[in-house]
């Protein structure tokens, strides 16, 4: 019986490290910044929704309508949910992360779109 449970622990100890291989890009490697500001009339928008959709990251915009991400090295589709003209839709933005560097990417969040006329 001793055996059997000090085999599967075994397993699993080295299932464990055979896994540690296949980590996300995110665990290790270089680290790029990106910096988002979604405004309207050079005014921060708040509560915008932003995603990295190949990493599944998402955030919303601070009261300044600013947002940052730390990103692996890499491209990425920025989603920006905003008005522009009309209802909130997605809005997708290619951007390249590189090490130690920080990408700027401003979107125009049409305000005057979300009233009904």
């Amino acid at each position: 019986m001793r055996r059997a449970i000090f085999l599967v622990l075994a397993l699993l100890g080295a299932a464990s490290l055979s896994c540690a291989d296949r980590s996300s890009p995110t665990a290790t490697g270089p680290i790029g910044r990106l910096e988002v500001f979604v405004g309207w009339d050079g005014v921060g928008q708040a509560d915008r929704l932003l995603e990295i959709l190949e990493l599944g990251l998402a955030q919303r915009t601070d009261s300044a309508g600013k947002a940052t991400f730390e990103l692996p090295v890499g491209s990425y589709t920025l989603r920006a949910h905003i008005n522009s003209p009309g209802p909130p839709f997605p809005h997708d933005v290619p951007v390249t992360t590189k090490a130690n560097e920080t990408v700027h990417v401003d979107f125009v969040d049409c305000v005057p779109c979300m009233t009904p006329h």
